[in-house]
């Protein structure tokens, strides 16, 4: 294994497309870090070894079907009521995903000790991931702790998702949108996905060997007055004519109740300026991708529904 700009690891077969890219092995998945001047191509990280076991995929599979499908089938009872978030915990759209989220908080208390394992992996994953482009963009390591409100010493705020995709179901299988994070990691093993290039939608590649990784919002505006800018990734998911299960990591700057780490941009010869509020950026992406959500009992969650975005489209951050 060889070293490439700024140290990062090269020489792996690849699967890179739109801002996305995964490092391949027999072993497990770990990341991979290509840099060039086309930041829309740029997907910086770290080789780390990070096996998938059968379990949450397991979960991801099973967490829709009710309690008869053990030992997972339980979580479709636990929706929002249970955690005192309307986001959290089992929800369907009107696109055709459900899912179970989950915030990291209550990650212990909540899932098995197998996906509270998992879910801490891949907050240690993300932020070697994300370590690796602060330096690569030349944010000096001194601001990191500030600039992603804790990520960096993974003590910023986390998701764990699990989606299942209802084929009976006539939508999209999930509209377009850009995270508010920094990144997120996915795992998925069926064609669906798609990134936005160009005005046109290009497919990832579907490889069980591997995990995606997309960049958000926080790390576009973090690094947009750096040497190197990194976008942020308009994704969907495309409708399915079969059942599709995966499940995702998201790495967010910390905005526990009560507390606000913030939204930075890094400037070249001055430094990091706020921009906004961390929970500020969440609460306006947030509407836009959960509108139209349900809560178990039918409940819509949200003000008005949201739409099937065929196209891309640019999300309003207040900046």
């Amino acid at each position: 294994m060889g070293a490439g700009m700024e140290g990062l690891p090269t020489g792996s077969p690849m699967c890179h497309v739109g801002g996305t890219a995964a490092w391949m092995t027999h072993a497990g998945p770990c990341l991979d870090a290509r840099s060039g001047r086309d930041h829309r191509n740029w997907s910086p990280g770290t080789c780390q070894p990070f096996p998938v076991r059968i379990r949450s995929d397991a979960f991801a599979r099973q967490f829709y079907k009710g309690p008869a499908a053990a030992p997972y089938g339980r979580f479709r009872d636990i929706g929002s009521n249970h955690f005192g978030d309307p986001l959290l915990g089992f929800h369907q759209r009107i696109n055709q995903i459900e899912q179970f989220l989950l915030e990291r908080r209550f990650w212990t208390a909540a899932y098995p000790l197998e996906i509270t394992a998992l879910g801490e992996s891949l907050t240690r994953l993300s932020r070697n991931v994300l370590c690796s482009v602060l330096s690569a963009v030349g944010i000096p390591e001194r601001d990191w702790r500030r600039a992603t409100g804790g990520c960096s010493q993974c003590a910023g705020s986390y998701h764990l998702t699990f989606n299942h995709y209802r084929p009976a179901h006539e939508d999209i299988g999930l509209s377009s949108h850009k995270d508010d994070g920094f990144l997120t990691i996915l795992r998925t093993t069926a064609p669906g996905l798609e990134v936005s290039r160009e005005d046109h939608w290009e497919t990832v590649p579907a490889d069980p060997a591997c995990f995606i990784v997309n960049f958000g919002l926080s790390m576009e505006i973090l690094t947009a007055g750096s040497r190197m800018p990194v976008a942020a990734i308009m994704r969907r998911v495309a409708r399915q004519q079969d059942d599709r299960s995966s499940f995702g990591h998201f790495s967010s700057s910390g905005c526990l109740p009560g507390e606000d780490e913030g939204i930075y941009r890094y400037v070249h010869g001055s430094g990091l300026e706020r921009v906004c509020g961390s929970r500020e950026l969440i609460d306006e992406n947030d509407y836009e991708i959960y509108a139209g959500t349900d809560a178990p009992d039918g409940s819509d969650t949200t003000v008005v529904p949201g739409r099937p975005d065929e196209r891309p489209t640019a999300k309003g951050v207040r900046r």
